[in-house]
């Protein structure tokens, strides 16, 4: 199968950017010797930094710049067009890469606060730098239901990141993004639902894929998922395009089915996800519940 492409390449199109960490990578309390380790990282804690954020990409235009590149036509897979939860739960996530250029990705809700997405489209190294030595995105911003440049749920900052700090290992490439709450108070599921989450997949099994490649408007493919890495990865045979990692894939039908993996990486037959199992389990536990 094809490497998990990086992200400047492949992934939300844009480079990292150097953030804001709480001190060292650190192991949460359920880790094991042999578990992953945990790095969480603040994003947009304070008002002046969700203010910053939120204007980046509606008050400066940043949404639309980014809207200038999509296609409209020659799309890679169709269109979705059967609304239900996935309308309002998947939706872009912009990023502001280190040298101040926009990039996006694919990302889900599927929590009370949280958001589901690939690790390296918050994080990203540079040839010849560890996982854990990568930068971070700044103004992280997530447009649910996204659609020909309008924003139809608002847009949520994001207050802090959870991931692995190895995320360059297969099956480690994922994400849980708390988001801020909207202006009114409310959080980002009381808005737009959530998506429901599982952490196993059964190989063999029909799943379908959404995402958002420099598109202006989410979408669709479906097909059998088969493991990859030892069952770390899942693959499906559709192939999306830059702009679609993050996104989300669902077993058990296309409206209300569960997300088992998020997508990173294609070759010219595939895509591959990173399967969520104990790891992301994990992470999503302590975004719903710290």
């Amino acid at each position: 199968m094809a490497a998990l492409i990086v992200w400047a390449s492949a992934g939300c199109g844009a480079a990292a950017r150097a953030g804001r960490d709480t001190g060292q990578d650190s192991a949460p309390d359920h880790a094991t010797d042999s578990a992953p380790v945990t790095a969480v990282h603040e994003a947009a804690v304070t008002k002046e930094d969700r203010r910053a954020a939120e204007t980046r990409w509606t008050d400066q235009g940043g949404m639309a710049a980014v809207a200038h590149d999509d296609a409209r036509g020659d799309l890679a897979q169709p269109p979705w067009t059967g609304g239900g939860s996935i309308a309002r739960t998947v939706g872009r996530l912009y990023v502001t890469s280190a040298d101040g250029t926009s990039g996006a990705c694919t990302a889900t809700v599927v929590g009370t606060r949280t958001v589901v997405t690939a690790g390296h489209c918050v994080r990203t190294s540079a040839e010849g730098v560890s996982s854990r030595a990568a930068t971070w995105d700044e103004n992280l911003y997530f447009v649910p239901g996204y659609r020909n440049g309008a924003a139809p749920h608002g847009g949520f900052t994001v207050r802090r990141v959870r991931m692995a700090a190895d995320w360059q290992t297969d099956g480690l490439d994922v994400a849980m993004l708390e988001m801020n709450p909207a202006p009114d108070g409310r959080t980002v599921s009381e808005v737009t639902g959530a998506q429901p989450i599982a952490f196993s997949a059964r190989s063999g099994a029909p799943a379908h894929f959404f995402g958002y490649p420099y598109t202006n408007r989410v979408l669709h493919c479906s097909g059998p998922v088969a493991p990859e890495a030892g069952g770390a990865l899942l693959r499906i045979p559709c192939v999306m395009g830059v702009g679609s990692s993050g996104g989300p894939y669902l077993s058990g039908g296309a409206a209300g089915g569960r997300v088992v993996a998020v997508n990173v990486s294609s070759d010219a037959e595939a895509s591959y996800g990173t399967a969520l199992g104990a790891f992301a389990r994990g992470l999503y536990r302590d975004s719903e519940h710290d």
